[in-house]
């Protein structure tokens, strides 16, 4: 990718926000926050200004990977206790209880979906500019073709993102070898926000991922390998929100985020056993026995006699 980073554009929008704030950026056209700025705020109006400058310059780089990404006119809006202030920008008027419902289900919307919707978002910017660092410009062309082919029958905007998702994640099966889609999928969780090594990655990555709605419900369980270092999970999902059928598991947000928690000296991570339990229900086992190394990317799947 030229110029700055996705990773980067975020990281300063998230030094420039502030808890108790009185400012945010909204769009000029539907009150609605965009991401990577919804539910954020800010102590000047200077900082939310920069902040909607680089919402600008992020969302412009990731519709480079996302042509479908919708357009937004961020503009700073300053907010009192209890109330919310004028936009920069907006004309006054007096909204209709119509025009006041539509805005507080917009807001609702926005509330529930935005953190998956930035999540998304930040792990496809993630991998494509992987993909761009390693000239693989021929898998980046499949993907693109595949998903806006995908997005022409999808009604659902929120739902575009996971399309996307689990479009990268069919067509780099499908292109790339298990050795090829690990390295990649390494490179692109360098590419996002770090985080600290958790003593716990796979708990923690879907504890998270639960926290985001791109899981329902979860269980696991974690055991060692018997006379062996190796530890094993066991892992049940329950509503999964990337519908890659009953044969194919497209494990990438989970993969990605489990690597980016897991600290370097962990041997290799990697994804097998995928039952399909029907209805976005899936078991499956994750492992750090580098003899079973990869599936974080996309796993082949059994489907469990019902």
């Amino acid at each position: 990718m030229v110029g700055t980073t996705l990773r980067e554009i975020r990281r300063s929008i998230e030094r420039l926000a502030s808890d108790d704030g009185e400012y945010n950026v909204v769009c000029a056209r539907s009150g609605e926050q965009p991401v990577p700025v919804a539910g954020r705020r800010f102590a000047t109006r200077p900082d939310a200004a920069d902040a909607a400058r680089a919402t600008e310059q992020y969302r412009a780089a990731l519709r480079r990977y996302d042509p479908q990404l919708p357009f937004y006119d961020p503009i700073v809006r300053q907010t009192q206790a209890g109330t919310e202030g004028q936009a920069d920008g907006a004309p006054e008027n007096t909204p209709t209880a119509q025009e006041s419902q539509l805005s507080a289900d917009r807001a609702h919307a926005g509330a529930s979906a935005g953190p998956l919707i930035g999540f998304c978002h930040d792990v496809s910017g993630a991998v494509f500019e992987a993909l761009s660092s390693r000239d693989h410009e021929r898998v980046e062309r499949a993907i693109m073709d595949t998903y806006l082919a995908a997005a022409e029958a999808t009604t659902d905007r929120n739902a575009l993102c996971l399309v996307l998702l689990e479009t990268i994640a069919a067509e780099l099966d499908q292109y790339l070898t298990a050795a090829a889609r690990t390295r990649l999928l390494q490179a692109a969780a360098a590419n996002l926000s770090p985080v600290d090594p958790a003593d716990d990655p796979v708990a923690t990555s879907l504890a998270y991922l639960d926290s985001l709605s791109l899981i329902g419900a979860y269980g696991v369980t974690r055991e060692s390998a018997a006379g062996t270092s190796e530890n094993v999970w066991t892992v049940t999902l329950r509503e999964y929100a990337i519908d890659g059928g009953e044969r194919r598991f497209p494990t990438l947000p989970i993969g990605i985020d489990i690597l980016r928690r897991t600290a370097p000296s962990t041997a290799s991570l990697g994804v097998h056993e995928a039952t399909a339990l029907g209805d976005g229900d899936w078991q499956f086992v994750v492992t750090t026995d580098e003899r079973t190394s990869g599936g974080l990317v996309c796993t082949r799947a059994q489907t469990e006699d019902r």
